[in-house]
């Protein structure tokens, strides 16, 4: 586990869930034990085999949509709009503003969810284009795709990763460093090492770490049936760890941390980052040198990966472990920036909530946190994910009472 040379204070956190609109709302749904996946909803597609998913709700988007100028919500999809709301969130917590204070500011992006063109916006453009008659006017298609580009705005962008990139820095007028990464564990991963370079080099003085995305598309979400990623059994709950699990479930949403130097940010208790590692695969994932108090991972639903999993999860010796898939289901863009606002609302409320629906674990001997949420002494707490192609990243916090203990 590589420890950073000075520690990275979490300033500041923002999230447009399933669970609601905030990180308050999401610490009470975990600390709960509430779930945010219900029936899966659809005006463009239907399917028995996938029955459920983590919505975000239409009044909380509406919401979120007063965080981004009108011009600005037709250069991308709905999850664009929950990134703008999630890192204005995460600025208000951190007490910057990129307008006002004279900080130089870095913006770390990771967009989920478009390798291709949605289902959605096809369905848009024939029903605009469809005669009074009920047949199709050929001619207007043809117009509308040849001279108007009328899929979406900046379609070919969709493809990459900088249409979040592009609206937030809009939005919030940044002209500084920033990157764009991909979706999953890696694209986190990355967008959190280069955002901590950044500042331990003093080339940033604020770190903004934002991710966005949806599967809510028949296509996305048939590829993540033949990759063995989610259920297509029509379960209608997510169930990692436990012997009932029958495979994940996905979800939407957007997730926003801000990052600063520890020696910057002030205030007596905080919650540190201080180190990460990374691995192409599980088995050589370098874990931390000593037991934590809490380590928040995720699962697959699959018995037997989960099962594997625990082998590696037993190495930690965490005193216990959560998981926080089932209030959100799995997010494309933001895995491991929900982990991170999860383990440091348990940090900071000294709480460890619990496994929603764990009655039957994969693996005896491990310390699960199942049942209601329970108070607890924490000070260290690790956050391990796992793509499904294998690559894991594992993330090591640390609550401080007082910074200078450091």
């Amino acid at each position: 586990m590589a420890r950073f040379s000075n520690p990275i204070a979490i300033a500041g956190m923002g999230c447009v869930l399933p669970s609601g609109l905030g990180a308050e709302r999401f610490w009470q749904a975990a600390r709960d034990g509430r779930s945010g996946i219900v029936p899966l909803r659809s005006a463009d597609f239907h399917s028995r085999r996938i029955s459920a998913f983590g919505h975000v709700t239409q009044e909380d988007h509406q919401r979120c949509r007063e965080d981004v100028a009108q011009n600005l919500q037709r250069y991308g999809a709905l999850s664009m709009i929950w990134g703008v709301s999630a890192v204005r969130q995460a600025l208000q917590e951190a007490g910057v503003d990129p307008s006002r204070d004279r900080l130089t500011f870095g913006l770390y992006c990771c967009q989920g969810g478009y390798t291709h063109p949605s289902l959605e916006s096809y369905a848009d453009l024939l029903r605009d284009c469809t005669a009074a008659q009920g047949g199709l006017d050929s001619r207007k298609l043809a117009k509308r795709v040849l001279q108007d580009h009328a899929l979406e705005p900046f379609l070919v962008l969709k493809s990459l990763s900088n249409c979040l990139l592009g609206i937030v820095s809009l939005a919030y007028k940044l002209e500084s460093e920033c990157n764009a990464y991909m979706q999953g564990v890696a694209g986190n991963q990355a967008a959190l090492r280069e955002a901590c370079a950044a500042l331990l080099s003093y080339r940033v003085d604020v770190a903004i770490v934002v991710g966005a995305g949806s599967e809510l598309d028949a296509m996305a979400l048939s590829a993540l049936v033949q990759a063995g990623v989610i259920s297509a059994t029509g379960a209608d709950s997510f169930r990692p760890f436990d012997q009932a699990g029958t495979g994940g479930i996905a979800g939407e949403g957007a997730a926003a941390l801000i990052l600063r130097r520890s020696e910057d940010q002030p205030g007596a208790r905080q919650t540190q980052l201080v180190g990460l590692s990374a691995h192409a695969e599980l088995s050589g994932l370098e874990l931390p040198a000593y037991p934590v108090d809490l380590l928040v991972c995720s699962g697959s639903a699959i018995p037997e990966r989960d099962r594997q999993l625990c082998e590696t999860l037993a190495q930690a010796k965490p005193k216990a472990i959560t998981n926080i898939q089932p209030v959100t289901g799995l997010l494309s863009a933001a895995p491991s920036l929900v982990d991170l606002i999860l383990a440091r609302s348990a940090l900071q409320a000294q709480c460890v909530p619990p496994i929603i629906g764990l009655s039957q674990p994969v693996a005896e001997g491990l310390p699960f946190a199942t049942g209601t949420s329970r108070p607890a002494r924490l000070h260290r707490c690790a956050v391990l994910n796992r793509d499904d192609n294998g690559f894991s990243a594992c993330y090591q916090l640390e609550y401080r009472d007082d910074p200078r203990d450091s």
